[in-house]
């Protein structure tokens, strides 16, 4: 059988170019991930993007608070409150690429993922706040 799965997530802009972090919750998980993007521009090695994957210790209405400010585009005021709630409770992965975080992002998050993932690795910056049904892939035996 197939399933709906409400996402939620938020993308917030870090203080220094080219730093996002994007908050997911989704109501089937009782926890939130965090995805962390960083891009370093180089000199000698030109263009390096890296990419973290973290469960965060984050309660749900912690997350919904944070959500509901970018919702409101109120995004200064959601960036203050996940620094102040946003602690790590197990890396997922750390500075990896692309290919890496697809293997490391929990089969429960998989079907979201892929939903997110484009702006996540976009290479333009995007922020603010998103929502949307993700049928739930089944694997029939």
């Amino acid at each position: 059988m197939r399933s709906k799965i409400q996402l939620r997530y938020g993308i917030m802009i870090s203080g220094y170019k080219h730093c996002r972090y994007i908050l997911a919750r989704i109501q089937s998980e009782d926890h939130p991930i965090v995805f962390l993007r960083e891009w370093e521009d180089d000199e000698e090695k030109g263009h390096c993007t890296y990419y973290s994957l973290y469960r965060s210790s984050m309660t749900l209405a912690e997350t919904d608070e944070i959500l509901d400010y970018l919702k409101k585009g109120e995004k200064r005021k959601a960036n203050a409150v996940f620094k102040r709630y946003f602690k790590v409770d197990g890396i997922l992965c750390e500075c990896v690429g692309t290919a890496r975080l697809d293997d490391a992002v929990p089969d429960e998050w998989y079907d979201v993922w892929k939903e997110m993932k484009f702006l996540i690795t976009s290479p333009r910056d995007h922020s603010g706040y998103y929502e949307t049904e993700v049928e739930e892939m089944s694997c029939e035996i």
